[in-house]
């Protein structure tokens, strides 16, 4: 995004600027300039962007996965790795979500999200866990 010619960093006005906030329109120097997708933002935006964004696709996903694989385990009696893959699956990506937000990546809605599917993970990886147990356990006559 160009500038005017001799415009001045909102925050250091002794610095040139070099880009515009694609939020607020502020002139931002190198030092302040965070480039999120393609575009600059300030930090204060930068900020508002992950606090008000909508949670991570990926989270929703294993959401939905965590979900099936908990329905499927009274269906396959026989063999419960359809809910053993959806919660190894979500204790995976609930996790590095959840370090994305620490890191102040990712948005801060998907938090709560990316904690639900962590506890739905461990919650499949336990019951499939169980059920392979019983299935092995030999039979008395």
């Amino acid at each position: 995004m160009s500038t005017p010619g001799g415009a001045r960093c909102a925050t250091h006005p002794d610095v040139a600027a070099v880009a515009t906030c694609a939020r607020c329109g502020n002139f931002l120097c190198g030092d302040c300039t965070e480039v999120v997708g393609e575009s600059p933002y300030c930090e204060p935006c930068v900020v508002l962007l992950r606090r008000e964004a909508r949670p991570s696709r990926v989270v929703q996903g294993a959401l939905a996965l965590n979900v099936l694989g908990l329905s499927c385990l009274p269906c396959s009696l026989a063999l419960p790795l359809p809910t053993l893959v959806a919660g190894v699956a979500g204790l995976v990506l609930s996790t590095r979500e959840l370090r994305r937000i620490r890191r102040g990546e990712g948005p801060e809605k998907g938090r709560t999200q990316a904690q639900v599917v962590l506890g739905l993970g461990v919650l499949n990886v336990v019951l499939s866990g169980l059920w392979l147990l019983w299935l092995l356990l030999p039979r008395g006559a």
